[in-house]
């Protein structure tokens, strides 16, 4: 039996300053037998304003090495062209379509998540 989308929550989606052309947002993913799913949706202008951003910490840090622009993501993370809605649900849809869609969600349980 599949498993199907019940309810789909992007934040900061509704906030004002949010740019889904250029933010980050955290997904939310509520499946028909109640389980939740959460992922870091980010678009390629995050994460190159990202590694501008290490690239100036970085020259702050140390005279005697050269800064290097760069991004440490440390928990799975979606590269889109954009965070709008459609977007998101329909790279929800291929996730689950492919068999990679619990390799990229972390499961939330009991007021926690499970990795």
């Amino acid at each position: 039996m599949v498993n199907m989308i019940r309810r789909v929550w992007i934040e900061p989606e509704d906030e004002v300053g949010f740019d889904p052309y250029e933010d980050s947002a955290d997904v939310m993913v509520e499946l028909e037998d109640g389980q939740l799913w959460a992922a870091a949706f980010v678009t390629v202008p995050y994460l190159q304003r990202q590694m501008y951003l290490s690239g100036e910490m970085a020259a702050g840090i140390s005279s005697t090495t050269p800064p290097v622009r760069f991004v440490a993501l440390e928990t799975p993370h979606v590269i889109v062209e954009n965070l709008l809605h459609d977007t998101i649900e329909d790279t929800i849809d291929y996730l689950m379509t492919l068999g990679i869609f619990e390799s990229v969600f972390i499961h939330h349980t009991d007021d926690h998540l499970v990795m």
